[in-house]
């Protein structure tokens, strides 16, 4: 039998330069069920029990019960014993050339962990790694339908990290958020940004991350490339001023910003909150997705949650952001300069997030990305005919 699965010992040491969004997607994992479990019983001295496939924009994400195997004889179906649940990830090929990203990432949440923040924990392999590369073949190159492979290789390699499962409801999944959600989400992410001014590390890999990848706001003037897949001439003209704005407003004074690690992706997928039936009694209790931390203008993270803040399903968008800016101010100050800054980084985030999934959607079969789009340009629209005045004073945000 051809095995599903090489495991690599080295690190590729190919530097990510000008990645685009089609090499992402031409990289993206293609794991299925069997090469999971295989992955696990050799790494993780696991066996699987069950397995639930969870969205993933560039990467594929599964969550796993699993129990451990004490012997051969114990690897057979039908061992009694208790299970545990897991999330495994796995990274794409092209991020994956940059592993020393993915581990400082990996560094980062463990840091978090630590300081007795709610987010997932590593789980380190029989080796003692909580970060490898390992080499698949690909089973489903030659399938069809919804089975497809979108890579086309016939072996590739991705980073793979097996994590703690945090309980909880995704806060997007709420049909309405409850307004004090959104102080506690900026309190978290204030409390975040404050822990992280003392962790210390090379900042070289995150820095190539940063600059290299098409997510993060220092690439959002990159999507200037590809405002054709916006058909709507108000749109289109719209994203463009919201890019000439960014790159006139901002872009100049990024050096005066004040800088630390990332999140970069802190957004309602990835923030958890708990049931209750009373909503007063709903409050986050974890938050998930470190894939895209990096180090740059803390102001970055606050204009990249603040634009999800305007989308969330809540009656007002402008008391959310109120709120959520109120949070994050109990606990960092925002200087003269993040505050004149922050209405263009939001906005650029509603462009970078709007074109790329647009763009996306040519190259891919994935439906998820397109989900939030009526909302995403709703908020975005409303934002944009206010102006930076009207919407402060929403806020009740002063310079």
């Amino acid at each position: 039998m051809t095995l599903s699965w090489i495991r690599i010992q080295a690190a590729c040491k190919e530097a990510i330069t000008n990645m685009d969004l089609d090499e992402c997607v031409g990289c993206k994992p293609f794991l299925t069920r069997v090469q999971v479990s295989q992955l696990l019983q050799e790494q993780y001295h696991l066996r699987l029990t069950h397995l639930k496939t969870l969205s993933g924009y560039d990467g594929q994400n599964f969550r796993v019960q699993a129990r451990p195997v004490q012997s051969d004889i114990s690897a057979q179906e039908g061992d009694e014993g208790p299970s545990t649940t897991y999330i495994l990830k796995i990274s794409n090929s092209a991020l994956s050339r940059n592993l020393q990203q993915i581990k400082d990432a990996t560094r980062l949440m463990e840091f978090l962990n630590g300081k007795g923040f709610s987010c997932p924990r590593p789980i380190p392999d029989r080796y003692g790694k909580v970060c490898r590369l390992v080499t698949f073949q690909n089973l489903i190159l030659n399938e069809s339908g919804d089975k497809i492979s979108i890579n086309k290789k016939e072996l590739d390699t991705f980073a793979v990290r097996l994590l703690s499962f945090l309980p909880g409801v995704n806060l997007d999944d709420l049909s309405v958020v409850p307004s004090h959600i959104f102080e506690e989400v900026g309190e978290m992410l204030g409390r975040i940004h404050n822990a992280w001014e003392k962790f210390d590390m090379n900042l070289k890999a995150m820095d190539e991350f940063a600059h290299s990848f098409f997510w993060t706001i220092y690439n959002a003037p990159r999507v200037t490339t590809i405002l054709d897949v916006v058909t709507d001439p108000y749109r289109k003209r719209i994203c463009r001023e919201t890019l000439d704005a960014f790159n006139s407003e901002v872009i100049p004074n990024i050096d005066e910003l004040q800088h630390g690690f990332l999140h970069a992706d802190f957004n309602d997928t990835n923030i958890l909150v708990n049931t209750a039936s009373d909503t007063s009694n709903v409050h986050i209790v974890g938050f998930l997705d470190f894939d895209d931390n990096h180090y740059g203008p803390t102001l970055w993270d606050i204009g990249l949650t603040l634009m999800y803040i305007l989308q969330c399903k809540t009656p007002d968008r402008h008391i959310a952001a109120r709120l959520y800016l109120r949070g994050y101010q109990k606990h960092r100050q925002m200087t003269h300069l993040e505050r004149s800054c922050l209405y263009y980084c939001a906005a650029v985030r509603f462009v970078q997030s709007l074109l790329l999934n647009l763009r996306y959607k040519e190259s891919s079969s994935d439906t998820f990305v397109l989900s939030t789009q009526a909302r995403d340009w709703d908020a975005f629209e409303e934002m944009w005919a206010s102006g930076r005045a009207e919407c402060y004073k929403k806020w009740q945000f002063t310079l």
